[in-house]
C-alpha cells in the first residue's frame, strides 16, 4: 500500500466547478493506493456541487483521505455540507 499527494490545481486547475473533475480524480486512483493527500495549494473557488461531490466520494472511497493546505472558505463550505447532510440525517 502506498501514499500519494494530489496537488487539484495541477490535476483539475484553481477552480474547482465541475462535479465530473472529481468523480474522473478519484476513479484515476490505483487501486494500491491506502492514503491520499488532497493539496488545495492555489486553489481560488470551490463551487457547491463539486464540494458535495468530493465528500461523497470522500466519504466511499476504498483509501483514506485528508486535506492540506485549504483555504478558509474551502473549509467553511465543508463544513456547512456536512451540517447540512446531518440534519437531513437525522430528520
Amino acid at each position: 500500500m502506498s501514499e500519494i499527494e494530489v496537488f487539484l490545481k495541477k490535476e483539475i486547475g484553481p477552480d474547482l466547478g465541475s462535479r465530473q473533475k472529481i468523480e474522473e480524480l478519484y476513479k484515476s486512483i490505483s487501486d494500491d493506493v491506502s492514503k491520499v493527500i488532497m493539496n488545495f495549494e492555489g486553489i481560488e473557488f470551490m463551487g457547491r456541487s463539486f464540494a458535495q461531490e468530493y465528500l461523497n466520494r470522500k466519504h466511499i472511497a476504498s483509501f483514506e483521505v485528508n486535506e492540506k493546505n485549504m483555504p478558509d472558505d474551502i473549509e467553511k463550505m465543508f463544513e456547512i455540507i456536512l451540517k447540512l447532510n446531518n440534519e437531513k440525517i437525522t430528520r
